[in-house]
């Protein structure tokens, strides 16, 4: 057998030879393998398992669990193997013969811990790795981030949402993805992850919300510490871009489409009609409208901003029926989720730059059947997802979203 050279963090397709699919144990380490000679360590990621454990390059792998393997039958072993097994192994470096005892990890747990590189601000994460879009971005992994991962309540000393909704009573606000493709939870589980090239397979969708909350870090208050449910971005007013989950999470957002789809909320106290005294935060000035945040303390990242709607006069339409009234959203808002929307279509291609419309061409403004909702890939409101909702409401502005979406696109 010829010398194969094989990063183990993650179980590539090349290594499936059996039909059922085992869970991926991910050791973090390259080896030259061998049949009839020991592995030989030739690389170590940082943060990994092996690197915990104190594995070196130049190690060689004599015996497994007292028993022993050449570089082949080492591979195998590790291609069977399940995360969080414990392995005792006899290696020689150049510090002599030793044993070491080691736990496997998955890959997903290795890109969620591992510190990010120093953030250049402009891009999201797809399983682990950067996504420039072109606009201010938080992940949360950076200062000043929100963490969806986080077991606990992000504003307290309280571990469970206050008031959960329901079957989000738990520490995880997030989950795995469901619903998959036979062939694409084969080796997903093989992995340990969902990695990027297969989500590009499953994720389809994206749901646009408004938060009702006016900020976003009122808005991840209200999800993460009151409600246990999460979304994978939250947009300011300021254009500032909150990443609070990786892509390849599942978010608990927007209930039937969460398996396959991206939220984002948007920073908006929503439809007039919804909120006593909205109308009056709306005040106008030389300039023209603006929105009343000066009471809020630490709202927003930038400096001084001063939230105006992109339209100075409300916008009236209906929604499930219902007509509303609503101010528009920021044209910061508008700059970054056009850039973000068009990254997203580039990297999960079966994401379309599109919403569902009615006969004649226009924006649908009602809830889609559940067969309609089934098989529409693209770009959908809360509102088409669920009856009871109104969100984004009928001031967002569709064309333009996803016109600007469209041309960066292409570019």
């Amino acid at each position: 057998m010829n010398r194969t050279s094989l990063l183990l963090a993650a179980l590539g397709a090349a290594l499936l030879s059996n039909a059922a699919a085992r869970p991926g144990a991910f050791l973090g380490a390259r080896f030259d393998a061998e049949e009839g000679r020991p592995a030989t360590i030739s690389g170590v990621a940082s943060g990994s398992p092996a690197a915990r454990a104190g594995l070196r390059a130049g190690d060689r792998v004599l015996a497994l669990d007292g028993r022993s393997v050449d570089g082949r039958g080492f591979l195998e072993r590790l291609r069977l193997a399940y995360p969080k097994r414990t392995w005792r192994l006899s290696l020689s470096g150049a510090d002599g013969a030793r044993t070491q005892e080691l736990t496997l990890g998955t890959w997903s747990e290795h890109w969620r811990q591992t510190p990010a590189a120093p953030s250049v601000g402009d891009a999201v994460l797809l399983a682990g790795r950067p996504l420039p879009i072109g606009a201010p971005v938080v992940t949360w992994r950076d200062a000043g981030g929100y963490d969806g991962y986080a077991e606990r309540c992000a504003f307290s000393e309280q571990v469970l949402p206050r008031r959960p909704a329901g079957g989000c009573n738990t520490p995880e606000r997030y989950g795995e993805r469901r619903g998959l493709a036979p062939a694409v939870a084969e080796v997903a589980s093989a992995r340990g992850a969902l990695t990027a090239d297969l989500a590009a397979l499953h994720i389809d969708q994206v749901v646009i919300h408004y938060d009702v909350a006016w900020t976003s870090r009122n808005c991840f208050k209200v999800l993460h510490d009151l409600r246990g449910l999460s979304c994978h971005f939250l947009l300011d007013v300021d254009g500032t871009l909150y990443q609070t989950l990786d892509l390849v999470e599942r978010a608990r957002h927007a209930g039937a489409a969460n398996d396959r789809s991206i939220g984002i909320e948007i920073a908006h106290p929503g439809p007039l009609e919804l909120t006593k005294d909205l109308a009056e935060r709306y005040q106008r000035d030389a300039e023209g409208v603006r929105f009343d945040l000066s009471w809020l303390r630490n709202t927003t990242r930038t400096p001084g901003y001063v939230v105006r709607p992109a339209r100075p006069e409300p916008v009236a339409g209906r929604i499930q029926g219902q007509r509303l009234t609503m101010y528009d959203y920021t044209d910061a808002q508008y700059e970054t989720l056009s850039r973000l929307l068009a990254a997203l279509s580039r990297a999960l291609p079966r994401i379309q730059l599109r919403v569902p419309r009615d006969a004649g061409g226009a924006v649908r403004d009602a809830v889609l059947s559940a067969e309609e909702l089934a098989a529409f890939s693209g770009v959908v409101g809360h509102y088409h997802v669920s009856r009871h909702k109104q969100d984004p409401g009928p001031a967002f502005d569709w064309e333009r979203v996803l016109q600007k979406a469209r041309k960066l696109a292409r570019e």
